[in-house]
């Protein structure tokens, strides 16, 4: 029997299930989360582009209790809290307006040089006389410190922006839906929010050369009220280090299970971009987001009606044989990657896309050369969470720093 829901967070050979809904049940009824599930790329993708009849209020609703909107009806600006994933046009264009000022191509450029300077500091510091925990020493670390500077905040603080993700993390799309919500996580949560706020009014003051003072700073009517930029930040910490985290985690992992590949890429470094655009697609790092119907909707001969919670599988469409061919469970760095639904589509595609790739573009860059084998084997220790995928450790050999090999 079919059985499938967005948040089991068991150890499900998720990939094995998707091939079933997308053959057996391309539009799923998920009784325990109450909401349809569309896994065929088609269906995926244009349900991301379609704001009008999908709204994305359901990220909200689902994933935080919070209230949506009606029909055809949206919640207002003010009820997003800077939150970008959970609101819709034309509030939704406002928003990124706004916080677009802070992700430049200019400031873009302007943080390569920091991003190669943490990974290479992290780098220098990891053991050659016992494993190398890729997660706890590389990809867990990198994007909290450079996401901490962007906010103008300590990097040394990192273990402390870490808990913070960790347990919203938990909160929003992991074990604690089902238990409840412990008291140090609420607490974590609690701190962010008073952290970044003081942040916050801080810039309002006297702005500084950061992401934060960017976004508070007016131009014209384009501004974010308080509330709306420390959520925007909460979102930019959680979401963002989440997704890099396990992205450098899958890549390092795929590559790992294909020897040949991991030799290719070392032998020639220009085909690291191939292998972080094929690690998207093939274990995506972030694998569903929620959608609301805004009038009914038919796919597959199934009708969801106005006001249904629609789950869009990325992980699924990404492996989806009607878009990528027969060999679309293969990791294949040859292929064109280029359509994958990793980062979303349309309207809401990541904005902090960029960020990812250049942070992961990096640490593959100084590892891949010093990367000998995996150091264990065995069942993996997923991330608490069926949202994000990804590892708690992986555990490998390094060659000892500054030996030319």
């Amino acid at each position: 029997m079919l059985e499938y829901d967005p948040f089991v967070t068991s150890g499900t050979d998720l990939y094995s299930l998707y091939d079933r809904l997308r053959d057996e049940a391309p539009v799923y009824w998920a009784e325990e989360t109450g909401a349809f599930v569309l896994s065929r790329y088609d269906d995926v993708s244009a349900a991301l582009a379609d704001t009008d009849g999908f709204s994305s209020d359901a990220m909200r609703g689902v994933l935080m209790g919070a209230p949506t909107g009606t029909g055809e009806e949206r919640l207002p600006r003010s009820d997003a809290i800077g939150m970008l994933v959970a609101v819709d046009p034309p509030a939704h264009s406002e928003l990124r307006r706004i916080v677009s000022r802070g992700f430049t191509p200019r400031q873009m450029a302007g943080w390569h040089d920091h991003i190669d300077e943490t990974v290479r500091m992290l780098l220098d510091a990891a053991p050659t006389d016992e494993p190398f925990d890729v997660i706890a020493g590389l990809s867990a670390r990198l994007p909290v410190r450079v996401i901490a500077a962007l906010v103008g905040a300590d990097p040394d603080h990192e273990d402390r922006f870490r808990m913070w993700a960790d347990a919203a993390t938990s909160v929003m799309s992991g074990s604690a839906r089902l238990t409840g919500i412990k008291q140090e996580e609420a607490m974590a949560m609690m701190a962010m929010a008073a952290d970044l706020g003081e942040r916050i009014d801080a810039r309002t003051e006297a702005p500084r050369d950061d992401l934060l003072s960017a976004i508070v700073k007016a131009q014209g009517e384009d501004v974010l009220s308080r509330e709306e930029a420390v959520g925007f930040a909460a979102l930019l910490l959680f979401a963002g280090t989440e997704t890099t985290t396990n992205l450098i985690g899958n890549a390092v992992a795929a590559l790992l299970a294909h020897p040949d590949e991991l030799e290719r890429v070392q032998k020639d470094p220009g085909r690291i971009n191939s292998v972080m655009e094929e690690t998207l697609r093939w274990d995506s790092p972030v694998q569903y987001v929620f959608r609301r119907t805004t009038r009914p909707m038919d796919r597959h001969g199934v009708t969801m009606p106005v006001d249904s919670n629609v789950t869009l599988l990325l992980g699924a469409a990404n492996r989806d044989p009607r878009r990528w061919g027969d060999d679309a469970d293969r990791f294949d760095p040859d292929r064109d990657a280029s359509g994958h639904v990793a980062f979303g589509f349309g309207p809401h595609f990541c904005l902090g896309a960029a960020l990812a790739r250049a942070e992961t573009a990096s640490a593959l860059e100084h590892l891949l050369p010093r990367l000998r084998g995996e150091a264990t084997s065995g069942d993996v220790d997923w991330v608490d969470s069926m949202q994000f995928r990804g590892r708690h450790s992986l555990l490998v050999e390094l060659a000892p720093l500054h030996t030319g090999a």
